[in-house]
């Protein structure tokens, strides 16, 4: 079972795990977008999911030094529902920054630069709120697998 870590080396952990992330969600999104020429739809999914990956292995171990194997209901399915509000956040955000940058007649270098800004932006943005309730998560599934495991320590008695 994971020890308890105190906020400032969970933080400076998730920074870590976060920054790592970012950087691969930030280039695969600008490589899309650029000079591949996709949509801010599609370059916005892969580059979230190049950098959700990474951020739950590294957070997960990392940050909350959880190991084995993780339940897909209790820890999967929250964690990807709240990494999808970045996305829909990044996508939508991405995608009417594009649609006006467009519509003004902004150079294709300079549109690139300031839609891949605002995809930073929106991580950027999400780190706290993405911390807290990540926290607030691997804290809960702490309190039921030490439950379950005195549940069963009791019953083996």
């Amino acid at each position: 079972m994971a020890e308890t870590l105190g906020l400032g080396p969970k933080l400076l952990r998730y920074l870590g795990g976060s920054v790592v992330a970012t950087v691969c969600s930030e280039v695969t999104f600008v490589l899309l977008y650029g000079p591949v020429h996709v949509g801010t739809t599609s370059a916005s999914l892969v580059g979230w999911l190049a950098g959700a990956v990474p951020n739950y292995w590294l957070n997960r171990r990392w940050a909350w030094q959880r190991t084995g194997r993780p339940s897909f209901r209790t820890e999967l399915l929250p964690y990807i529902t709240i990494v999808l509000m970045t996305l829909l956040l990044a996508t939508g955000i991405t995608h009417l920054l594009d649609v006006w940058l467009h519509h003004l007649g902004t150079q294709a270098s300079l549109r690139v630069a300031l839609v891949a800004v605002a995809y930073l932006g929106v991580y950027a943005l999400m780190f706290v709120l993405r911390f807290v309730l990540l926290d607030r998560l691997f804290e809960r599934v702490a309190r039921l697998e030490a439950r379950h495991h005195h549940a069963r320590t009791e019953a083996a008695s």
